[in-house]
């Protein structure tokens, strides 16, 4: 039997140590693989594709129009890729009664009659939906009523809404949706017993003034009460300040300034001038009761040596311009077959051959007269509009009942082309067009 001596111990307990320790590591080893091997299996993740982006629509219009209904005329506006054929109101945002349609830049506004606020408004650009994106009241302002058609937009952070027969007018910020000045001022004239003031209006950028032209339209037999001559305001908008100025050779002019190709702004006589003259006492005699065209320079200016006769051009008692600029100095008049009754109350009986009026082009320069069969058809003309650098306006027919009133129309967007020539784009069944715009 062999003995150990401590000597052997030491080194068999110093060897047994080294191997356990051994052991010890190649299971930690072993622990630590398996663990990253279990880790690896559990954290891999099959990676899911991200979703296609949708793509924006590369344009954006705007179409606004309303619907006659039997509660009055529903205002509705859509958005879409191109110019619609037709509108639809399954694809629209009602806005409702008493509205405007309005748009600058991107965004379309809408103008509320009764509460007078403006509602500016988003459009997705992929989706074309509508979402509200502010809204401003100006009834605090006097600011109200139908006068919102008259909102003008100057840029991004600049805009203005006046009412001036109430002498107010209000500036706001677009981008913030903030009013950010009040302007108030006189209306140079009384209120009427007989009849009611209104104005149009033209902003003109070189100048950067308005100028809002004062018409007025009797109401009541026989008395005239208005203004003794044409009246212009101009409101400088780099000083705040208005100035009132006339003209004697006409008295009531018509519902729109016209700017033309030769640097001219141009007024003809207006529906309120053909009635006082007809049938109210007490109209101011002279050229105020003439029906003169009278044209203004950019800064509003009356021109002296300049105005046109109308009724000796056309031979006619009542002649309505259309609400479009001239075209080489060419303007388009609707002209009745009929006169007006010698009775005030059968007045309106000169619209009663309404839609089988001629249209003629009336030369501002010259004088001359030319008939315009590309309006052949149609009642009015309205809303002209330029867009990218092309004109549209407005045109529709109106269906006229027993009693002289509007029983049906339609109305179209039309591009106008080679002068007065005009393509018919979008078709609006039972109501009139009222705004085209392209967003982006």
């Amino acid at each position: 039997m062999k003995m150990f001596n401590a000597k052997d111990i030491k080194k068999t307990n110093q060897k047994s140590v080294w191997v356990f320790m051994l052991l010890i590591g190649m299971l930690a080893l072993g622990t630590i693989s398996c663990d990253e091997d279990d880790n690896d299996n559990n954290n891999t993740v099959t990676p899911v594709p991200e979703p296609d982006p949708i793509p924006e629509v590369p344009s954006g219009w705007l179409t606004g129009y309303r619907k006659d209904s039997p509660q009055g005329a529903v205002y509705y506006m859509e958005a879409s890729e191109n110019i619609p054929d037709e509108t639809n109101v399954s694809n629209a945002v009602e806005i409702g009664l008493a509205s405007r349609i309005l748009s600058f830049g991107e965004h379309p506004y809408t103008w509320n009659d009764e509460a007078g606020t403006l509602t500016k408004w988003n459009v997705d650009r992929t989706t074309l939906e509508f979402s509200v994106d502010g809204i401003i009241s100006f009834a605090s302002q006097g600011i109200s009523g139908n006068v919102g058609f008259g909102t003008t937009f100057v840029s991004e952070t600049k805009a203005y809404i006046p009412n001036v027969t109430e002498g107010v007018i209000v500036e706001f910020d677009p981008s913030v949706m903030e009013i950010t000045d009040v302007i108030n001022f006189e209306f140079p004239f009384p209120n009427s017993a007989n009849g009611f003031y209104a104005n149009n209006q033209i902003y003109i950028p070189e100048t950067e003034i308005f100028i809002f032209g004062i018409f007025y339209f009797p109401e009541v037999c026989c008395e005239y009460d208005g203004p003794d001559a044409y009246t212009i305001l101009v409101f400088d908008t780099k000083t705040n300040t208005t100035e009132v100025k006339q003209d004697q050779r006409l008295l009531l002019g018509e519902e729109a300034l016209m700017r033309s190709d030769d640097g001219f702004i141009y007024v003809s006589p207006g529906l309120g001038q053909s009635v006082a003259v007809k049938y109210l006492d007490n109209v101011p005699a002279g050229p105020s009761s003439e029906f003169n065209v009278l044209r203004m320079d950019l800064d509003g200016n009356f021109d002296p040596d300049y105005s046109l006769d109308i009724s000796s051009v056309l031979s006619k008692e009542f002649a309505r311009a259309f609400e479009i600029p001239p075209s080489g100095n060419v303007r388009p008049f609707i002209v009745p077959n009929n006169s007006f009754a010698e009775n005030w109350n059968d007045r309106f009986g000169i619209f009663s051959d309404f839609p089988e009026w001629n249209v003629v082009g009336v030369n501002y320069v010259t004088g001359e007269v030319e008939p315009l069969t590309a309006f052949d058809g149609f009642n009015y003309v309205t809303l002209p509009n330029t867009v990218n650098g092309e004109d549209y306006v407005v045109v529709g027919t109106v269906e006229v009942d027993n009693d002289g009133g509007a029983s049906r129309e339609v109305s179209y967007l039309a591009r106008v082309e080679d002068g007065f020539n005009l393509t018919l784009l979008t078709k609006n069944d039972g109501g009139t067009l009222r705004r085209i715009a392209k967003l982006w």
